[in-house]
């Protein structure tokens, strides 16, 4: 009696592990480092500031994920890994964590003034305050 309980719970286990990998596939989610831009949108850079902007888009309600992040901070992005081709690209996030405090000084040079040319941030004081 015992060995029949065993075994359906390894069968039980080993579904759950199956269907687990199924979902996976199907949604995968994927996690990379970038630093963080405040924007009308919110914009990240990976590659550790090397890459191209990138708008990162929430589901409804989602956006507040975003409050507490300000330009220049590093940053963890869990997102479905589909690039949206416009410019700056566009990437569904599911959610985002700050790794370690940063300024706009820390952005690439040059990255926020090809921003602000294309319309994505304001100029001025941007930055200093974000």
């Amino acid at each position: 009696m015992k060995g029949k309980k065993w075994l359906a719970a390894a069968g039980v286990l080993v579904s759950l592990c199956i269907l687990a990998g199924v979902v996976w596939f199907w949604v995968p989610v994927r996690a990379d480092t970038g630093i963080y831009i405040a924007a009308d949108e919110p914009i990240v850079i990976f590659h550790g500031g090397a890459g191209e902007p990138v708008v990162m888009r929430t589901g409804e309600g989602n956006s507040k994920m975003f409050q507490k992040l300000r330009t220049g901070d590093k940053i963890l992005v869990f997102h479905d890994g589909r690039m949206m081709l416009s410019y700056p690209a566009q990437l569904n996030v599911f959610f985002c964590i700050r790794l370690k405090k940063g300024e706009s000084s820390d952005l690439p040079e040059g990255v926020l003034k090809s921003l602000e040319e294309i319309g994505w941030i304001r100029g001025g004081s941007f930055g200093k305050g974000e």
